[in-house]
């Protein structure tokens, strides 16, 4: 097969994976120059003087310095705190729209705290008030059905390594109403990951639905056990938005670095959050992030996966407790 082909059969996967057209798709290196790759091509098509952009506090490092580089030449940048739980309402965001405001940005779901947020409500919104919304999928994308004509997104950001796939590569959807598409600089992949990343993103979209559905009991249940037998837990993100395989949540008193580590001794991975932007953003002082961890559970995770961690934690947190 041909690189052109090789690019056009990709190109109709990942369309089709969320409801797109093929020549809607643009081949990044991954979120943050997806994202990049977004503000840069909708400031440059905008027929504004200095457009209005509306981000969140919580997107990557990368993403909020480009936010102020453009802030200095290009575009007014408002950059909106979410509520406590990590969520960012539409009244929230329609609050701050301008006559000039070109572009609204936020992420469909957290990579740290698993909060998902209103995307859909917020693409209605702005296609009644002509505003291009933008939404960052890389941790949501195969973990939920995203579709961006249903939603009213205009455009959407993926990584592939966040879903399994190849690392340095993801793709970028514009619509084509938006004139955005014209700006972007595709960035080059190789076949073979052009392949794999399009067969893989066919695949998670197909069984996103069957996923959530799976996955949503036995996190319930780690979720349960972990608030009724562990004391002084907090949840870090919405109790009720939130990807069905998610977990954040600060143990008081306990190194989340010391949990990653003793956990990662027994083959369980868990991240943290030390000297987060995110965690910070809903409220957490660099203390309480410090002491934040994190949980994703695979496709096929099971109830006795799930005690497994639970036990793991417990035991891991009495340790811990005990010295002090």
């Amino acid at each position: 097969m041909s690189k052109e082909n090789c690019e056009s059969k990709a190109r109709k996967k990942i369309a089709a994976s969320i409801g797109a057209t093929p020549e809607e798709i643009y081949f990044t290196s991954g979120r943050a120059d997806g994202h990049l790759k977004a503000l840069k091509a909708v400031v440059k098509a905008s027929k504004k003087a200095r457009p209005h952009v509306i981000i969140t506090t919580m997107e990557d490092r990368e993403v909020l310095d480009e936010c102020s580089r453009l802030e200095r030449k290009d575009a007014v940048v408002t950059y909106l705190d979410p509520i406590t739980t990590g969520r960012v309402e539409v009244a929230m965001i329609e609050n701050e729209l301008k006559e000039n405001t070109e572009l609204i940005s936020v992420t469909a779901a957290n990579c740290q705290t698993g909060t998902s947020e209103p995307f859909t409500g917020i693409g209605t919104m702005t296609s009644e008030k002509g505003v291009i919304f933008h939404t960052d999928a890389a941790f949501a994308f195969g973990k939920m059905p995203i579709n961006v004509e249903r939603s009213h997104i205009d455009l959407l950001t993926a990584d592939a390594s966040y879903f399994g796939g190849p690392e340095n590569a993801g793709f970028l959807y514009v619509r084509k109403s938006t004139g955005a598409g014209e700006y972007v600089s595709e960035t080059a992949l190789s076949e073979e990951t052009l392949t794999v990343m399009s067969d893989m993103a066919e695949s998670l979209a197909a069984k996103a639905t069957t996923f959530m559905e799976e996955i949503r009991p036995v996190r319930n249940h780690m979720c349960e056990r972990i608030f009724a037998e562990i004391e002084d837990v907090e949840l870090n993100g919405h109790k009720d938005h939130h990807l069905t395989n998610h977990l954040n949540i600060r143990i008081k008193n306990v190194s989340a670095a010391v949990v990653q580590k003793a956990l990662k001794e027994e083959g369980i991975e868990a991240g943290i959050g030390t000297n987060s932007n995110i965690l910070a953003a809903i409220g957490r002082s660099k203390a309480e992030s410090a002491e934040s961890v994190s949980f994703s559970l695979k496709a096929g995770t099971t109830m006795e996966d799930a005690d497994k961690i639970v036990d793991s934690l417990k035991e891991i947190v009495t340790g811990e407790r005990t010295v002090l």
